[in-house]
């Protein structure tokens, strides 16, 4: 067998992009990103990465600390009407002892800037993973692994992967169709306040006590969100509601301008410790909630898509990043150095990863939206514990790899 590389394309150098880029550098092969953006930053607040998040991350060589991430020690539970007088529902699993890794919430852009030098610096394993800035892909032949450039340049490779996110430039090719999604009737503000504007208030206590923790306040189809991120210096704050735009190309819009008026009017009931932290918030944007369905497949001839491209999900389960980091990982081990470049193998390759990694990331994914389809929200714990943060993808993916089935 030939030790030779494999040329890999990769579209997208979000957190997905660029984990998928360290795991087949350090598998030894040749990789080049190519993103649209001029920076590659992403876009969005914090990021909640469960254990099985935090062991893709690790096996990749990602120290969390680098990324300033905070370990959630414990979830606080409140009520809408919830004063200081109140007693508050503790959860204080120990999630480290229980699974063998902890929880930590990231702020994505400290997130994609470690990402990005494990991908693309001298130090490591293998070549350096080349970033191509502001290249959008506009046609794609996924049976040749190739992309063309809106310059109208051709590159061909033996692996094309999109891990372009939910707009995916590169998912109408391996689908024949262009898929949307459709509206849930709910959206969430997002902000993120310092914590140092927070810290000597002494109506925020339910904030300041345990700062490491989740704070979760509910109402019916109301909740707000808040954790820290960037080694605590940063709160990130978010409202989930019921979504109160009536003009249907705007419920699709994401990342909208929005203001601290209106996060306070939607959540105007609730008690006023509430409102005092809505009342810090500076920049407010709303994103829509929205439902993407189950896809057919993600693989067609030598290319195939991962991450939010095949399978975005609500965040209520905590999992949209951990299933992108877990096909990061497995398409790397996957893709071992000594791989074959003929079409038969990538295919069969490509297969075998989709095999492993869409039935759980499409379970996990209806799970998620179930919210969003106005069905209950499943509570993590027990068995649904267990399945998510327990989970070795590392493991099953090396198992696959040794004993394919026929």
């Amino acid at each position: 067998m030939s030790n030779a590389p494999l040329h890999v394309i990769i579209v997208g150098a979000g957190l997905t992009g660029l984990a998928t880029g360290i795991a087949l550098r350090r598998a030894g092969h040749r990789v080049d990103i190519y993103e649209k953006s001029n920076f590659a930053n992403e876009v969005g607040a914090a990021i909640a990465c469960a254990p099985n998040a935090t062991r893709a991350l690790r096996s990749l060589g990602l120290d969390i600390k680098r990324a300033r991430g905070v370990e959630r020690l414990q979830t606080k539970y409140f009520t809408k009407d919830e004063t200081d007088d109140d007693t508050t529902y503790v959860n204080t699993t120990d999630l480290k002892q229980n699974y063998g890794a902890p929880w930590f919430f990231c702020h994505r852009v400290d997130l994609h800037l470690e990402l990005r030098r494990l991908a693309t610096g001298s130090e490591g394993a293998g070549k350096p993973c080349i970033l191509h800035l502001g290249c959008p892909v506009k046609v794609i032949d996924p049976e040749a692994a190739s992309i063309t450039l809106s310059d109208g340049e051709l590159v061909s490779g033996d692996l094309l992967i999109g891990a372009d996110g939910i707009n995916s430039s590169v998912r109408r090719f391996v689908l024949g169709e262009e898929i949307n999604p459709y509206p849930s009737g709910l959206a969430t503000f997002r902000t993120v306040i310092p914590f140092e504007e927070v810290a000597n208030n002494p109506s925020l206590s339910w904030v300041t006590t345990n700062p490491e923790a989740l704070g979760l306040v509910w109402a019916e189809k109301r909740t707000l969100v808040v954790y820290p991120c960037r080694d605590g210096t940063l709160l990130n704050f978010s409202g989930n509601h019921p979504e109160r735009r009536k003009d249907a190309s705007e419920q699709l819009r994401i990342n909208a301008p929005s203001t601290r008026e209106e996060f306070l009017d939607t959540f105007g009931d609730f008690a006023e410790r509430y409102k005092d932290l809505i009342n810090l918030s500076k920049e407010v944007s709303i994103w829509p909630l929205l439902i993407w369905d189950e896809l057919p497949t993600w693989t067609h001839g030598r290319t195939c898509i991962i991450g939010d491209a095949a399978h975005a999900m609500f965040p209520m389960l905590g999992q949209g990043g951990a299933q992108c980091f877990e096909d990061a990982v497995s398409i790397g081990i996957m893709f071992p150095l000594g791989t074959p470049n003929d079409k038969e193998t990538i295919e069969g390759r490509l297969k075998l990863f989709e095999s492993i990694r869409k039935p759980r990331a499409s379970e996990i994914q209806t799970m998620s939206n179930r919210f969003g389809r106005g069905q209950k929200l499943l509570k993590i714990e027990g068995k649904l514990e267990a399945d998510l943060y327990a989970y070795d993808v590392i493991q099953v993916a090396k198992d696959a790899l040794a004993y394919p089935r026929e």
